[in-house]
């Protein structure tokens, strides 16, 4: 009866997409302590964190005729569509509170941001609406090359570029952006790519009826997993040593720095025999979570 209550409640977490408010946050955390800004606003916690559950959600509307599906993750959606409901309306609660706290705070110091900073912002939006064809007459989520990259880059701008940008916007202080910055964005982008695309490993079947065009669809599960996922790998780990040595790391802090993407390459070669969907998404999402964890620690240890 307890594993039964354990199980219920670990289901609850990752298929209602629960653990994304703490990924996120974990995330935005890394970020801040990694480039040695301080710690964002509750409010702007709490709006990014519901933006990208509500992001995620959008996904896994069921329409009311579907009474069952053998994907688990569409049943838990189908057996408790009106706790989604009330909870999809507590997130957008919280999305429109916390949004008009940093509005009101953030808005009238809009003058110190450049152009870039808008461009960034409206070529990401125009890329989230067109995720999924949102009245654009395109689907980027249909299309195999940009789907990974396009939640790659979703992740790196909310977890890395907007905490620095809304940091700005309320003390209204311009911070200098160097390699750090750009070396964060870009590992976050690609780490998140390649777990993008080991997350479509598990819905293989399901794109493949819904001529979602992913790269295992296009490809096959081995050939996604041993000619994409794994080069992609390396090349991240190969990024982390050369910041090692660019920045004149000690050795032990780049080792420590280069567990998340050790244990991500581990994961991904135990992934030659398909696995349960709730299995993915722990572990997935998991590894993301220890990527921010280890990030944090690597700050807190050796600065």
């Amino acid at each position: 009866m307890e594993q039964k209550v354990q199980n219920r409640v670990i289901e609850n977490i990752f298929f209602s997409n629960f653990f994304l408010i703490i990924l996120s946050i974990a995330l935005n955390i890394e970020t801040n302590i990694k480039i040695g800004l301080p710690l964002n606003s509750i409010a702007y916690y709490s709006f990014i964190s519901s933006i990208t559950v509500l992001f995620y959600l959008y996904a896994y509307r069921v329409p009311k005729q579907v009474k069952a599906s053998q994907n688990p993750r569409i049943q838990f959606y189908i057996d408790h569509r009106k706790n989604i409901r009330y909870f999809t309306y507590f997130l957008l609660v919280v999305a429109f509170c916390s949004g008009s706290i940093l509005a009101i705070r953030c808005l009238p110091n809009y003058d110190i941001l450049s152009w870039k900073w808008f461009f960034v912002l409206f070529f990401t939006a125009l890329l989230s609406f067109g995720y999924y064809d949102l009245k654009l007459g395109i689907s980027l989520r249909k299309t195999m090359l940009l789907k990974p990259f396009l939640i790659g880059w979703t992740w790196a701008i909310t977890t890395v570029f907007l905490p620095v940008l809304f940091l700005m916007l309320k003390n209204k202080t311009h911070y200098m952006i160097d390699a750090k910055f750009y070396f964060l964005f870009s590992q976050t982008f690609m780490y998140c790519v390649v777990n993008a695309i080991l997350f479509d490993l598990k819905d293989y079947e399901d794109d493949n009826n819904r001529n979602l065009k992913t790269f295992v669809v296009k490809y096959g599960y081995h050939f996604t997993l041993n000619r994409i996922i794994l080069p992609l790998i390396f090349l991240g780990f190969l990024s982390f040593v050369l910041f090692g040595i660019w920045y004149d790391l000690p050795l032990h802090r780049i080792l420590f720095m280069l567990i998340p993407i050790i244990c991500l390459a581990i994961f991904a070669v135990r992934l030659h025999r398909p696995k349960p969907i709730l299995y993915y998404l722990i572990a997935i999402d998991g590894m993301i979570f220890f990527k921010a964890i280890c990030g944090i620690l690597s700050v807190i240890l050796f600065e």
